[in-house]
């Protein structure tokens, strides 16, 4: 098939009962197109222009990749037939398309660009892609918090879990938990909430804990610090998080 083709499956693919979208107008609803020109283009009646077809994609969240670049960070999922017959009389198996796989990795390597080291990857976490602060998300990492990080209590605790979205770099609004980077080759990287203020020459990147009064809040400067280069200073945004609700 050709790639309006694949388009068109995969669409297809994600409609009816207990998937994505339960039928056309729902699909139609969401991607925020007219129903009957989503229709004809299903059925094969007509194409799509370039607009159009870029418009779905946005919202399908469908990003393009070219052979020289990395790929996300997170695998598609593929569940293996159960021996004794599924969970239970009439039990629907889980649906492969509806997870990721998002690799678990200490912080510096998180914070990264590119892909995980395979030598590098301590686990893998399975995701809900339909969750609605992962949606569309697909470059993501898992972090665990580390033994004795007590920075973002109560929020966080050692041993919780969080999920970053490499793709989403931009401190704004103020107030975001994000992967954060201290400058230089050795500086440490940490899971702190960000703020910045505009400076007439620089911007200054403010990263604070919960726990303010153990871990006092630290400012650099991203022209200063980090040659002007947001992504040397910020690995992503924490869009999500798991924790052992027996510490609560």
């Amino acid at each position: 098939m050709g790639f309006t083709d694949d388009v068109r499956q995969a669409l297809l693919d994600r409609i009816g009962p207990g998937k994505r979208y339960p039928n056309n107008k729902r699909m139609a609803d969401e991607l925020g197109v007219d129903p009957s020109q989503l229709n004809r283009f299903l059925k094969r009646e007509r194409g799509l222009n370039s607009d159009s077809l870029g418009h779905i994609l946005d919202r399908v969240g469908v990003t393009l990749a070219f052979c020289d670049e990395p790929a996300d960070a997170a695998r598609e999922v593929c569940f293996r037939p159960p021996d004794t017959g599924g969970t239970g009389p009439g039990a629907p198996e889980p649906r492969a398309d509806d997870y990721l796989a998002v690799p678990l990795a200490g912080p510096a390597v998180a914070a990264s660009a590119g892909l995980v080291p395979e030598g590098s990857v301590e686990g893998w976490v399975l995701v809900w892609r339909h969750q609605e602060s992962i949606r569309f998300r697909s470059n993501l990492v898992a972090v665990e918090v580390g033994r004795g990080e007590l920075s973002m209590a109560p929020t966080l605790h050692p041993g919780d879990i969080v999920l970053v979205d490499r793709d989403d770099r931009d401190p704004c609004p103020a107030g975001k938990i994000m992967l954060v980077r201290e400058p230089g080759e050795d500086g440490g990287v940490h899971i702190r909430r960000v703020c910045t203020r505009r400076l007439d020459d620089d911007v200054e990147l403010i990263y604070y804990s919960d726990n303010s009064r153990e871990h006092p809040p630290a400012t650099y400067r991203l022209g200063r610090d980090f040659g002007g280069d947001i992504n040397g200073a910020i690995g992503g945004n924490v869009v999500w998080a798991w924790s052992d609700m027996t510490r609560k």
